[in-house]
């Protein structure tokens, strides 16, 4: 209970400061309101994190984000499918100073939500913690809710409190990568946009199971994944396969439509991404399709079940137990659209050598125009999905991503 009582000079014991917000019940009490009216106090700092930001929710708050020009700093989560452009543009316009944070991994995102406007001359702040996200749903549509703290900085406590925040806020900007949490202006969230990390408003989108947060232009960008300490579930996951109809919906700027996915690897290696470390080890541009997490015969599989209706055939001077068919692959790393690519399949029909009485893999696929995409040792260890595309003979996606 310390934490919520405080001693007045009189010595009796008094409620804290402490207010509650559920947005949603009643029209006048919302995030936007509250926010606007916290605003119009005096401070000296103030510090907002944010997961997700548009546009319209910042002009719901930036006359009173202007009155405070040159004292607010925020953090904004990127690579979410949600962070556009213009909502970035529309706070550095306010005279905020922005961070971006992205993770490097669409299924661990930056998420928290939160306001601190802090008067060191009077020793008071004003901190606003909840579910809120700068956004038209976490200000005014959403059911949200979030505490309110009046904190008196002269007691310990509150202190205490607010100081682990700023602790915090220093510990993301120093001890991360440059690529994971850096700063914005004008002139560099154009490049943001082109390297699909955030997104256009103006662009139609319609977020499902699987989302390609943008395109990348660059074509082999891929950022370092944010060394973030996660917990463990306390009931064991099994990571093996079970069933193969595993429906999904990708939404890409190359590509909409439903999937199957029809295949997973383990931890990519090396030799998977022909990045090999070994001073004698060749590149081969090509990577063999095993068993992965799936419990499958893989000799017979991807050949049989996964890639056959595809054109397979006999190409002229090579050797005739080979078989080559080409498909079509959507490429997407780390929830950004890396474009469509034609690969070649090769097969190897021969049932007598001694891979195949090994049970060795005998399909693999030939990274073509894909090998600067994949030739980057930041995928190792993630895990690849393999996608039909539902309704089409001959186009598959590739996931790339942690999990």
């Amino acid at each position: 209970m310390d934490s919520i009582y405080k001693k007045t000079t009189w010595g009796v014991d008094v409620l804290a400061r402490v207010e509650y917000l559920l947005q949603g019940i009643e029209a006048v009490e919302n995030h936007e309101n509250k926010i606007a009216d916290m605003l119009q106090g005096r401070y000296d700092r103030i510090m907002a994190y944010s997961a997700f930001l548009r546009k319209d929710a910042v002009m719901d708050i930036k006359t009173e984000l202007e009155a405070h020009k040159g004292k607010v700093t925020a953090l904004v989560g990127v690579r979410n499918g949600i962070t556009s452009i213009q909502g970035l543009k529309c706070l550095l316009d306010s005279g905020a100073e922005v961070y971006c944070v992205d993770t490097g991994d669409g299924n661990r995102i930056f998420h928290p939500k939160t306001v601190v406007a802090v008067d060191d001359i009077r020793g008071l702040a004003d901190v606003i913690i909840g579910s809120a996200n700068i956004t038209t749903g976490g200000f005014l549509n959403n059911i949200e809710n979030s505490v309110i703290l009046h904190l008196d900085l002269s007691d310990s406590s509150d202190k205490a409190f607010l100081d682990s925040f700023f602790d915090g806020y220093k510990h993301l900007l120093s001890d991360y990568d440059q690529d994971n949490v850096f700063k914005v202006d004008s002139s560099c969230v154009d490049e943001l946009l082109d390297e699909g990390r955030i997104i256009d408003e103006d662009e139609k989108r319609q977020k499902k199971t699987i989302v390609s947060v943008g395109k990348n232009n660059k074509g082999n960008q891929v950022i370092k994944r944010m060394p973030i300490k996660c917990g463990k579930h306390r009931v064991p996951i099994s990571r093996q396969q079970k069933a193969k109809n595993n429906k999904a919906v990708v939404v890409l700027t190359s590509f909409n439509g439903s999937v199957t996915e029809v295949w997973r690897s383990k931890k990519l290696t090396e030799r998977d991404l022909n990045t090999p470390s070994g001073a004698k080890t060749n590149a081969t541009g090509s990577m063999l399709l095993k068993k992965g997490a799936y419990n499958i015969d893989q000799q017979s599989y991807f050949r049989n079940e996964v890639f056959s209706k595809l054109d397979w055939r006999v190409i002229p001077k090579k050797a005739k137990h080979f078989e080559f068919a080409e498909a079509r692959f959507h490429f997407i790393i780390d929830g950004i659209d890396n474009g469509c690519h034609t690969l070649m399949l090769k097969y190897d029909s021969r049932t007598n050598t001694k891979t195949y009485k090994q049970k060795q893999p005998n399909v693999s696929v030939s990274w073509g125009t894909a090998k600067n995409i994949m030739k980057n040792r930041a995928l190792l260890d993630k895990i690849m999905h393999l996608y039909a595309v539902d309704g089409k003979d001959d186009e598959y996606v590739i996931e790339i991503s942690n999990d």
